[in-house]
């Protein structure tokens, strides 16, 4: 434990109490530490909570939930993506996103399947955990002053692009996302953190300081499990892939057949 950990727990822990107090929550858990750490603060402090994975039949992220959900101590609900289903989920997303970014669709697809198919009015998820705990692998060999420059350009798209359409997503639903590593306190607080603590390792290391976070919560069991990008340990990546084979074109060129599909 050290005084930087334990105050990033702190931070995470009242972000949560003021996110989950009194309300029924729905997790968008990928048994990752992200959407872990969310899971286990909201069985702290919400009225209930339910996990929810979307994932492709042998997925990582629905074999790491059904691993994991048991030491949570919350619920899972297995949401099954099929490939024949993904075209109709790209064009609904383009639909209520008006995102045309593969790269977007792709993320915020098994999103979209948990929004579409749970009952609570409120869903949670780890968005914002990379971005400020030096979660992605592209960060890894970077100078620090590199680290932060691409870090703070990937939070501002995360505030310009990707919540504003998460919430129109939502709003399609008539739901609400709530982001607890977004909290404007832990925010500010992760921006001050020593370049060193945030500095993935030469030898890959990222995420030490949340790690630490986590056992300062309580939760040894989080504080290394690995994490996969939503399209990719949702296994929706390859699906999509597989399509896109099959009929012979590019991810781009199919998004812009869904295009004119909802343009009509």
């Amino acid at each position: 434990m050290s005084e930087l950990s334990k105050r990033t727990a702190e931070l995470l822990d009242a972000s949560a109490a003021r996110l989950f107090e009194g309300r029924d929550v729905a997790v968008a858990f990928s048994g990752g530490i992200d959407s872990g750490i969310v899971a286990a603060l909201a069985v702290r402090h919400a009225s209930s909570v339910r996990l929810y994975t979307a994932g492709t039949e042998g997925s990582h992220d629905i074999a790491a939930a059904r691993e994991i959900a048991p030491q949570i101590g919350a619920e899972l609900s297995e949401i099954a993506v099929r490939e024949s289903d993904i075209p109709d989920i790209l064009r609904e997303v383009m639909r209520l996103t008006g995102s045309d970014s593969p790269m977007m669709l792709s993320f915020e697809l098994p999103l979209f399947c948990v929004l579409r198919s749970c009952g609570e009015g409120f869903v949670a998820g780890g968005q914002g955990s990379d971005e400020q705990f030096g979660g992605y692998s592209k960060y890894a060999g970077k100078g620090a002053a590199a680290m932060r420059e691409e870090m703070a350009a990937d939070m501002g798209r995360l505030f310009r692009e990707t919540r504003p359409a998460e919430a129109r997503m939502a709003q399609g639903f008539g739901k609400e996302i709530l982001y607890p590593y977004l909290d404007r306190d832990l925010v500010a607080f992760m921006r001050s953190a020593p370049d060193s603590e945030i500095l993935p390792t030469a030898e890959g290391e990222r995420k030490m300081l949340l790690s630490a976070a986590a056992r300062d919560l309580g939760l040894p069991f989080l504080a290394d499990r690995p994490k996969k990008a939503a399209q990719y340990g949702s296994g929706t990546m390859d699906a999509v892939r597989r399509i896109c084979k099959k009929r012979g074109i590019t991810f781009s060129q199919l998004v812009s057949q869904l295009r004119k599909d909802l343009d009509g």
